[in-house]
């Protein structure tokens, strides 16, 4: 069949290769949220726990979940507590606070421990919350701030 306009001239673009994908999914282990990283980045999960880090980089970014039986996560309080833990003192000036288009509320502050660099993220959504923390030893470059804040507002509850 000979087709008297072609594609190119109907406005269609030809494309010689198939572009990839900037993105790959993760569904938890547990089965219940699922998250957007970078097609360039690894991921592997040891012992439930994902972690997903740049092939040449010299940091990972963990997600640990919980779930409660009977309360929704306060996540400002479940951050004061994990710095608590980890012996920072939590000020509120310095705590992002912002919600994804899911709805989930999240919390973020960076610190800096014994030469490493932390981002902290505290994502909940009633009765599921998931800690996530980012850890390197190099600084953390706009680029990398940017795929870290991207994976953290993919974050969907299942």
């Amino acid at each position: 069949m000979k087709r008297s306009i072609s594609w190119k001239e109907k406005g269609f673009l030809e494309f010689s290769f198939m572009t990839r994908p900037m993105f790959k999914q993760f569904r938890s282990p547990q089965g219940w949220y699922s998250l957007l990283y970078p097609a360039s980045w690894e991921q592997m999960v040891v012992e439930e726990i994902p972690a997903f880090f740049q092939p040449e980089g010299g940091g990972a970014l963990q997600f640990y979940a919980f779930e409660s039986k009977q309360d929704h996560f306060d996540v400002s309080q479940e951050l004061e507590n994990y710095l608590k833990i980890h012996e920072i003192d939590y000020d509120e000036d310095k705590v992002a606070h912002f919600e994804n288009n899911e709805g989930s509320s999240i919390r973020a502050c960076e610190f800096q421990k014994e030469d490493r660099i932390w981002m902290v993220y505290v994502i909940a959504n009633q009765t599921k919350m998931l800690l996530a923390t980012y850890n390197t030893d190099e600084e953390i470059e706009d680029e990398l701030f940017q795929d870290l804040s991207n994976i953290i507002s993919s974050v969907r509850f299942i």
